[in-house]
């Protein structure tokens, strides 16, 4: 009821130009949303496309880059720090809505505490969220922010898979801290780098509700999933049926993007 019949209403409206609304035809069209997106509205489609590129891009590998910096830190027993790893994934549990309202005020150009350090200590003033040029980045860093715990613990997870006597063996060939990264820990890590990319890339593509929260989509944060979500639901005249070709669109994106991602990294995991 709440899963495969909206799924598949979705495939049934993006072969319409069903506005929404009660009472509205459905008005079968064909393909005529699918070629619109490669005529007159092309350049809208492909810049949300373009921009949820980089999204994806920017967020999976600093994500993924500071979760295993962080799992070496913290891979140790103690009571510490499993308080650390604990407060380090404590933004996982908090709500969308939460962590928007929170940064909305960090980075309020007014009165938020980012902007009294750069205006009194810098002599700097920014919009932030309202800024074309930063609005993107900071939504990927509270995305970052938020997703990083997680990540840590699957490498955690997976360093503790790693046997310690490879690091022994490694040492005594004379290997130091960054070789014995690179040679021992990276390519055993390997599994849990398939699972930690797989996951990012994949929330990446589909998320909407926490740049829906910070920007509305707007300064040049408008992904494929923003345009969808204000095409069929937010615009002046809903497009239900354009909104849904879009959501189509979204899927195969997710479908191509991350299984090829799977399938890459699970030939890595094959090949070391």
């Amino acid at each position: 009821m709440f899963g495969l019949y909206p799924s598949l209403a979705t495939i049934g409206y993006s072969f319409t130009q069903y506005s929404g609304l009660p009472g509205t035809p459905l008005n079968f069209c064909g393909l005529c949303n699918y070629s619109s997106a490669f005529t007159a509205l092309s350049s809208e489609v492909w810049g949300a496309v373009r921009v949820t590129l980089i999204y994806v891009v920017g967020v999976a590998v600093v994500q993924n880059a500071i979760g295993i910096g962080l799992a070496l830190l913290l891979n140790r027993r103690g009571r510490s720090y499993a308080v650390y790893r604990a407060l380090i994934f404590m933004p996982q549990i908090f709500s969308v809505a939460v962590v928007g309202a929170i940064f909305s005020l960090i980075f309020d150009p007014f009165s938020g505490p980012i902007e009294k350090i750069l205006q009194d200590g810098f002599g700097v003033t920014s919009t932030f969220l309202g800024s074309n040029q930063l609005a993107l980045p900071l939504v990927m860093l509270v995305n970052v922010w938020m997703f990083s715990g997680f990540s840590m613990l699957i490498y955690i997870a997976g360093l503790r898979n790693i046997p310690s006597d490879v690091y022994e063996a490694a040492s005594m060939d004379g290997a130091g801290r960054w070789r014995m990264f690179r040679s021992v820990t990276f390519p055993l890590l390997a599994p849990a780098f398939t699972v930690n990319m797989f996951l990012a890339v994949a929330g990446a593509l589909g998320e909407y509700a926490l740049i829906l929260v910070l920007t509305g989509g707007n300064f040049g944060t408008r992904t494929l999933g923003i345009y969808m979500f204000n095409s069929a639901f937010l615009s002046g005249t809903s497009q239900l049926g354009f909104g849904s070709m879009l959501a189509m669109l979204q899927f195969f994106l997710t479908l191509f993007i991350g299984g090829g991602v799977l399938w890459t990294l699970r030939r890595r995991e094959v090949a070391l």
